[in-house]
């Protein structure tokens, strides 16, 4: 079984007219999905000063997911204050970050060497490493979510194997964009479109996959679980539209329940 490890971002989601929180982070999404489906993963990240900072070590630990600490800094963990409307997510506000103090060290970078699969997103700042980083036969998944513009973006695609974004529909925009993204040397590009499902592209074709009409209950979780499962699909040798169809599934399951991940 291949190997991965899922990098860095970690926070809390409070719903304060819900009286509900739950742990979560695009990274620990991830983490959490793929070991439910199976997978052998490993989650690094950065830790706060409070109890959220423990109830996440306690979390993956329950889950069997090891856990590298890339350090614990004197900061509160990132909190995301939240609303849900007719079904849809909504950040209101969102203030302290332990990540924003994140480095990784000589060690934490061959640490992450040893594995198969590497998933990342903006927090991990990984333009300052991915150069020397990866190493030959290494997978890199990627989340760029919303950020599609970004200049910054092209000094990683050439060395992402699958670049995912998040888009809201499928027209000539975003598959013109996927065509580009592919051009710099990015191996899959994957556009996930909500409702109106996911693309991909390979440089050959598009591959398109339907969302199915469930009822939604929070779409936060949607695509972290979504590539959690595309990525499982990849540690198995799977095609491009089976592993769409694996994303499809998880992520239709994740937005018919509150937490981000079962």
């Amino acid at each position: 079984m291949k190997k991965a490890i899922a990098m860095a971002d970690n926070c809390i989601d409070v719903y304060y007219k819900l009286d509900r929180y739950y742990l979560t982070g695009n990274s620990i999404d991830f983490a959490l999905n793929y070991k439910d489906m199976g997978g052998d993963v490993s989650e690094m990240t950065i830790l706060g000063n409070d109890v959220f900072a423990i109830a996440l070590e306690e979390r993956l630990k329950e889950r069997k997911i090891p856990l590298r600490v890339i350090k614990q800094v004197d900061r509160p963990t990132g909190m995301a204050t939240m609303d849900i409307v007719d079904g849809d997510k909504k950040h209101i506000h969102f203030e302290g970050n332990a990540m924003e103090e994140i480095k990784l060290s000589e060690e934490d970078l061959e640490f992450v060497k040893q594995f198969d699969i590497v998933y990342a997103e903006r927090w991990t700042k990984v333009d300052r490493y991915i150069k020397k980083l990866k190493q030959p036969g290494q997978i890199w998944v990627y989340d760029f979510s919303k950020r599609l513009e970004l200049e910054s973006n092209d000094a990683i695609l050439p060395y992402i194997d699958y670049a995912f974004f998040s888009y809201d529909r499928d027209d000539d925009y975003i598959r013109s964009f996927m065509i580009k993204t592919k051009q710099k040397g990015t191996g899959c590009v994957i556009a996930m479109l909500g409702e109106y499902g996911s693309l991909a592209y390979d440089g050959n074709q598009f591959y398109q996959m339907h969302a199915e009409n469930v009822p939604v209950i929070n779409t936060v979780g949607a695509g972290d679980s979504y590539i959690a499962a595309f990525t499982y699909g990849v540690s198995l040798g799977e095609t491009i539209p089976e592993c769409m169809l694996r994303g499809k599934s998880r992520a239709t399951k994740i937005i018919q329940q509150f937490n981000p991940y079962i």
